[in-house]
């Protein structure tokens, strides 16, 4: 009897060797990676990307096509990501959680410190994808100015507004904004 309750206790205990079993969460993920399925997500759905840049006043209109056009395209919401080791205390997260909706919106602000970006929202949907990211850049010295904002509504449009101002040179303001709609034929 008493060889049966050892028995019974030792295979409760986890042997610290084994690796856990149990399932990890996968909802989240890095954004660095997140252009990588958007744009394959938009190829899949074969949704036609239309670009519109405006420059200064001067507008121009494209259609993009290939993948390495529309990774480019979700370049500025990437290089926002803000999930280093090295960023782990330049930011602070605040989390609202939306009862009946089941989504979730992080608020990423940095602290003050000199950081890239200064603040990034997601709302991310209740099984883990991003439905809309928004993220606020600038820096700004004696000599220069930079601002930019870049909003992403998934399946929907992206928009990149950037302002720029060097001593003694012209402002330049450039908004790239590319609209996701269905495609008209099958390629």
């Amino acid at each position: 009897m008493l060889l049966c309750y050892l028995l019974l206790v030792m295979s409760c205990n986890r042997n610290p060797d084994q690796p856990d079993t149990t399932p990890k969460d996968t909802s989240y993920r890095a954004l660095g990676n997140y252009r990588w399925e958007e744009v394959a997500g938009l190829k899949a759905q074969q949704l036609q990307v239309r670009k519109i840049v405006r420059i200064n006043g001067k507008t121009d209109s494209v259609m993009v096509k290939d993948s390495a056009g529309l990774a480019a395209l979700f370049r500025p919401l990437m290089e926002a990501d803000v999930s280093k080791p090295s960023l782990a205390d330049a930011y602070k997260t605040d989390t609202i959680a939306n009862q009946f909706s089941r989504d979730t919106t992080f608020i990423i602000r940095s602290l003050g410190k000199q950081t890239w970006p200064y603040q990034l929202i997601l709302d991310v949907d209740s099984v883990g994808r991003i439905k809309t990211a928004q993220v606020t850049s600038h820096t700004s010295n004696l000599m220069y100015e930079y601002k930019q904002e870049v909003f992403y509504e998934r399946n929907k449009a992206l928009r990149v507004s950037t302002f720029q101002q060097i001593i003694f040179m012209k402002p330049e303001n450039m908004e790239v904004e590319a609209l996701f709609h269905p495609s008209t034929h099958k390629i």
